[in-house]
């Protein structure tokens, strides 16, 4: 698909670096506060909800990982501007705030971790509901906007589709949050391993959505220069 004008491709790079930064920076920090869990509970840990390492009672760098959660939300954020930017029509701009609400709603998340009870609830909900029109959108754009929805990004949207459908069909909607895991020793909780794939994931997805912003942006500041000098000519 064709970009509809040319855009600033030195923002774009800008963009792109920051986000791959922060992804970095925040995947390091959550790994951070996992590790100090592991310590405590050894392999159990990983059977446990991730967002209970944000609980400031019994996670010791729940800071560290509420602070990784507000930067995962700001790259998410920044994909969503560097998006917008690529002016794509319509389609790239549903994709885009659907991406803000999943961004705004992490940080949000960072902010009031399953301390803040109700408040951890809602905007649990609302991510999940927004990362599946989010994923939704994503691979309808392979349809009729394969440059947006690149393979990986197909991929990594797919996989994502289905990680947080399956949450979806755990939540108790009642109470916006999902049955306590009644796992024996040894067993595996359905919901931890859905939220640990579902985590990655979304960070998966905006680096790779990053990725295919800095070649779209790359491609078209070459068909303008192309252009320019055509008309030069």
């Amino acid at each position: 698909m064709a970009l509809h004008q040319p855009i600033n491709y030195d923002l774009q790079r800008m963009v792109v670096f920051t986000i791959l930064a922060g992804a970095f920076i925040s995947a390091l920090g959550i790994s951070i506060s996992l590790f100090a869990k592991f310590q405590a509970m050894g392999p159990e840990a990983f059977n446990h909800r991730p967002d209970l390492l944000g609980n400031y009672v019994d996670s010791p760098l729940a800071y560290i990982f509420n602070m990784g959660l507000i930067l995962a939300g700001s790259c998410i954020l920044l994909a969503m501007y560097g998006l917008l930017q690529l002016r794509l029509g319509h389609f790239g701009n549903y994709i885009a705030l659907a991406g803000f609400v999943v961004g705004i709603t992490i940080i949000l998340i960072g902010i009031y971790p399953i301390n803040y009870l109700k408040e951890h609830r809602l905007f649990s909900t609302i991510f999940l509901i927004a990362t599946i029109v989010l994923y939704f959108l994503t691979l309808s754009a392979r349809v009729n906007h394969k440059a947006l929805c690149s393979t990986p990004l197909f991929v990594v949207s797919g996989l994502g589709l289905i990680a947080a459908s399956s949450l979806a069909l755990m939540v108790d909607w009642a109470i916006l949050d999902f049955a306590p895991c009644n796992h024996q020793d040894g067993s595996i909780c359905g919901v931890a391993l859905a939220m640990w794939v579902q985590t990655n994931l979304v960070m998966i997805w905006c680096v790779t959505l990053a990725l295919t912003i800095k070649k779209l942006a790359r491609h078209s500041y070459q068909d303008n220069l192309t252009s320019r000098i055509s008309a030069g000519g």
